[in-house]
């Protein structure tokens, strides 16, 4: 009598290999895509952040008793340039004339192309031409200051 000996046993490392080399094969290109697509925006000075947090809270108890009302409006005058206005008054609808706005422009997306613009008051309204860098996403950041009183307010355009 002959002994059979199974024929399929010898395919089995093949296997466990080919197996193997697919997970470290998508691990690594997990690792370049994650590299490649990671646009580093972090907090700067989270720990400084962290610590003045109670500041934090009661300017903005402060704030709230202002009760300032903001609106802004962009006008876009070309494919990336446009005009930013505020019209700023207080609690009781009077507007305010005498303050001193400066709008933070960052990439929500990726860093390096924030920038800032100091209003001018013109007509009834603070005025600022804005030129964008890039299209997309972008934040506005209003610091607003008259005398002590400060007056913070971010605002989320699309420029397309």
């Amino acid at each position: 009598m002959s002994q059979k000996t199974p024929q399929n046993n010898s395919k089995i490392p093949y296997f466990f290999f080919a197996f193997f080399a697919v997970i470290v094969a998508v691990n690594v290109f997990y690792i370049y895509i994650s590299q490649k697509s990671w646009r580093g925006v972090v907090t700067q000075d989270s720990y400084q952040k962290g610590i003045n947090y109670n500041e934090v809270i009661l300017q903005a108890k402060q704030q709230k008793k202002m009760a300032w009302k903001v609106v802004t409006k962009y006008q876009r005058l070309d494919e990336k340039n446009g005009e930013f206005g505020v019209k700023l008054s207080d609690k009781n609808s009077a507007p305010i004339n005498d303050a001193n706005i400066r709008a933070n422009f960052r990439r929500p997306t990726q860093d390096g192309f924030d920038f800032n613009a100091p209003l001018v008051f013109f007509n009834g309204s603070y005025r600022a031409k804005v030129s964008f860098p890039l299209k997309g996403q972008w934040d506005v950041e209003l610091v607003i200051s008259r005398g002590e009183e400060v007056f913070q307010e971010v605002k989320r355009y699309i420029i397309q």
